[in-house]
């Protein structure tokens, strides 16, 4: 038997009652706490657009940028929501701490991940939704109908910032897509993951900017 998605009045209502002091809608971009990242978006996640975070092999530092996306929006007192399609989020491995101002929604299959995401970027009470598509099958995703990505490009310009995390490079026409291509250099000794962060190597695609401008007119 199929579970129906939480209305948005019901997910405002749990996070009123959940996040009472948190602030609402930033008011510019949401700052990730990695400054290569931050960097190459002019600050932060832009709010009300996707943004595409390729990381195309296992320790390119996917889950430490997300680590470090939860400390930053809990200093600031933001909320976060995460959809997971592949079940791949493992809480264990962060802080507890940093966890506090997160809902976490896993999702039984890629259409429900989808309408879920839809749902939560029209709720402005989300500084950042991240859609985590990490793990999950490329011919499955590829069959992802053009009118889903348009539709959640739309109800984005509403909300907070999106990030989209994948393997290889999927939404079409997005403003941002950032690759993740070189693993991170550990070292036989341990290191602080914000040094690791600084060390981070990304990549800014900007080779699609005539399709989001087309992809924009089309959406209106």
């Amino acid at each position: 038997m199929s579970r129906s998605l939480p209305s948005v009045a019901d997910l405002r209502q749990m996070l009123a009652a959940r996040f009472p002091q948190a602030t609402g809608k930033p008011a510019g971009g949401v700052p990730t706490g990695v400054a290569a990242l931050d960097e190459a978006l002019g600050g932060g996640l832009p709010i009300g657009r996707l943004t595409e975070l390729v990381v195309e092999t296992p320790g390119c530092g996917g889950q430490s940028v997300l680590a470090q996306l939860l400390r930053t929006t809990r200093a600031a007192r933001q909320r976060v929501a995460l959809v997971d399609a592949a079940d791949s989020f493992a809480p264990e491995a962060f802080p507890a701490d940093a966890l506090r101002h997160l809902v976490w929604v896993r999702c039984a299959n890629l259409e429900q991940t989808l309408a879920a995401t839809d749902l939560l970027v029209r709720d402005a009470n989300y500084a950042v939704v991240v859609l985590d598509l990490g793990g999950c099958a490329e011919r499955v995703l590829r069959r992802t109908p053009a009118t889903v990505w348009h539709r959640l490009h739309h109800a984005a310009r509403g909300g907070g910032a999106v990030l989209v995390r994948t393997d290889r490079p999927l939404v079409p026409a997005v403003p941002w897509r950032l690759v993740l291509r070189e693993p991170l250099r550990l070292g036989d000794a341990p290191r602080p993951q914000v040094e690791l962060l600084d060390e981070l190597d990304v990549e800014l695609d900007r080779g699609h900017r005539a399709d989001v401008v087309a992809f924009e007119e089309l959406a209106g």
